[in-house]
């Protein structure tokens, strides 16, 4: 019970931070929401509908007031499959890959009987992110990946290869990251996708990774590997 669910269960609050997020946008038009946890189109209609009364609230109150921009965050497998239905209700998709990857592979990460199941590098999460991201360009919308995929260098040169060009980290990882950017030939990238996406174990896909990073001497990795 989070996410959308639970924003629109509890509606008035939901209204409040809405008209909180319009009036300080103060009509600048910046202003993007992100929808997390969406698995039904009721939740986007009833979130948009929510939205329109909220604008209609304080335009009639005097505040200038934009329409925002409205995405959804992709950690719930149902949303995949769905995503050419609610092209008219967004504009832009995030992928979360940390519940996204749990919830493809019936894995809690927090459960210590199932944890070491938890693998982004599972050949079914890799897949389905990539459609994820052919679905985005066929759409036309934007589309960014967050959670641990995309500080990790070696998950980050696939979403690279795939066509994203957002990736969410912590300030700590942006170094590493921007260094491997700098350092990355796409076509090798895409090569190295194509490899990838070839693979039947999670294992034999880290170890692609590995081999690859090793080769354009990724910083810390080879003096990692030899302890």
């Amino acid at each position: 019970w989070r996410g959308i669910r639970f924003c629109l269960d509890n509606s008035p609050l939901l209204m409040t931070q809405v008209r909180a997020m319009l009036r300080a946008d103060g009509g600048s038009g910046a202003l993007s929401i992100l929808l997390p946890m969406v698995s039904a189109t009721r939740e986007l209609l009833r979130f948009r509908e929510l939205l329109s009364d909220a604008l209609s609230q304080l335009q009639e109150e005097g505040h200038a007031v934009v329409r925002p921009r409205v995405g959804v965050m992709v950690e719930v497998p149902a949303a995949i499959a769905q995503l050419p239905l609610w092209r008219e209700q967004i504009d832009f998709i995030s992928i979360g890959t940390n519940d996204l990857s749990q919830y493809l592979l019936a894995v809690d990460r927090n459960n210590a009987r199932v944890a070491a199941s938890y693998d982004y590098f599972n050949p079914a999460v890799v897949r389905e992110i990539a459609r994820i991201a052919d679905i985005s360009k066929q759409l036309d919308l934007p589309v960014s990946v967050c959670g641990e995929m995309s500080s990790d260098p070696g998950a980050a040169i696939l979403l690279i290869a795939m066509g994203i060009r957002t990736l969410s980290m912590s300030a700590a990882q942006l170094p590493r990251i921007k260094w491997l950017v700098q350092h990355l030939d796409l076509p090798t990238a895409q090569g190295l996708l194509d490899s990838v996406m070839l693979q039947s174990d999670s294992a034999r896909i880290r170890t692609l990774l590995t081999d690859f990073l090793l080769e354009i001497d990724f910083p810390g990795l080879r003096a990692a590997a030899r302890q």
